[in-house]
């Protein structure tokens, strides 16, 4: 909607081009997939920002193709103020008027703002008691993450980036959420597993 306010009266009075408004969707596009599909921060991000900037100013200004021959230095200036301060306000009014919109009535009805601890029973974790230090059966190949067998209940583990063949004594070392983190049980004699 912003977009359509801006362009639109701009392009009524003959200062906006077809090919400056393309230029605005493709430096949009461009930011899109450097956000999205192509990893870093590089030359499609700056080119995307480089057109996109530089179409917002340009449709401001009585260019004819690239020709600024009619154009004052005033104009130019004060279309890259214009721009510039636009965004500059869009960036601060995002930041603080998100804090606000977090600390509104409004969001305050529709967020959850109550804490779910665990000592009340909030747990998506449905095991009773600690497994630390208990010893298991790997039931799949972890690598690193799979299924494991204690007391012929089935759990979900992984380990620390170690690969472990199915049927390997296992011990849990720790517990995160809902999965057991292992380790092979190399000095336990099998006879001695649970």
């Amino acid at each position: 909607m912003a977009l359509v306010l801006y362009l639109v009266p701009y392009y009524l009075n003959g200062l906006a081009e077809n090919w400056e408004i393309a230029a605005f969707f493709v430096g949009a596009v461009l930011i899109i997939l450097e956000v999205l599909v192509i990893p870093g921060f590089g030359v499609a991000g700056v080119a995307g920002l480089v057109l996109t900037i530089g179409s917002l100013i340009l449709v401001m200004l009585n260019n004819n193709d690239f020709d600024f021959f009619f154009v004052g230095a005033g104009e130019v200036v004060k279309a890259v103020t214009t721009a510039l301060a636009g965004m500059l306000g869009g960036i601060i009014l995002m930041f603080f008027g998100g804090v606000r919109l977090a600390n509104s009535d409004v969001f305050k009805r529709v967020s959850l703002e109550s804490t779910q601890p665990r000592s009340e029973g909030y747990t998506s974790n449905t095991r009773i008691g600690t497994f630390i230090g208990k010893e298991g059966e790997a039931y799949t190949v972890l690598r690193p993450s799979g299924k494991i067998m204690i007391d012929d209940e089935l759990y979900d583990a992984y380990t620390r980036g170690d690969y472990i063949d199915k049927g390997s004594r296992i011990v849990v070392v720790s517990e995160e959420g809902s999965s057991l983190r292992v380790k092979l049980a190399q000095d336990v004699p099998k006879e001695g597993m649970a």
